[in-house]
């Protein structure tokens, strides 16, 4: 017999079985290693399974899977950012779009860019441009983030803000660069 607070079997592996495919493409789709995001999904169910059943009643479980998952992703990014990893030349992207190699080098070497910007910023802003990017309405976003649906467009225009600064930063060495500066590089 369970204790109050503690799993049933049962209970968890069907929460299990539930969320863990889109979890692990959440981490995925961050960190761009199925290995290691494989590791970040087995730690976010360990973490659920630590914090016993009672999560259940007091939040929605893929909100809080959510973002444990990418506070999780987003702390392997940083990591990487302090101590570079060796890049393997020639690995192309399991994805494979039907592109050239060198078009392939060229859209990694942008999304592993995009990935150390996200790095840069705080959690809570990387999580939302995160929802946002897959599409989730800001009433999804509000759910999963625990924040009121009239809060999502203000949180989503201080992160997009955020995110730009990053890459003005990158860009041009300077976050105050015009906006008309940028628009002239992009081309």
């Amino acid at each position: 017999m369970a204790m109050p607070g503690e799993w049933k079997e049962a209970e968890f592996a069907c929460l299990f079985r539930e969320h863990y495919g889109r979890i692990l493409g959440v981490a995925r789709r961050i960190v761009g290693n199925h290995p290691e995001a494989e590791e970040i999904c087995a730690e976010t169910f360990w973490r659920l399974y630590r914090s016993g059943a009672q999560i259940t009643s007091t939040t929605r479980v893929y909100g809080w899977l959510y973002r444990t998952a990418t506070r999780a992703a987003i702390d392997v990014l940083r990591a990487r950012q302090r101590k570079p990893q060796e890049q393997i030349t020639g690995m192309l992207d399991p994805e494979d779009h039907g592109e050239s190699p060198l078009d392939s080098l060229l859209r990694r070497e942008q999304i592993d860019r995009v990935r150390g910007m996200l790095a840069q910023l705080d959690v809570e802003k990387a999580q939302i441009l995160l929802l946002r990017h897959e599409a989730m309405s800001y009433m999804e976003v509000a759910e999963i983030m625990c924040v009121r649906p009239g809060s999502v467009g203000t949180m989503l225009a201080r992160a997009e803000e955020a995110f730009c600064k990053v890459y003005r930063r990158q860009v041009t060495g300077n976050e105050r660069t015009p906006d008309i500066l940028v628009a002239k590089e992009e081309r």
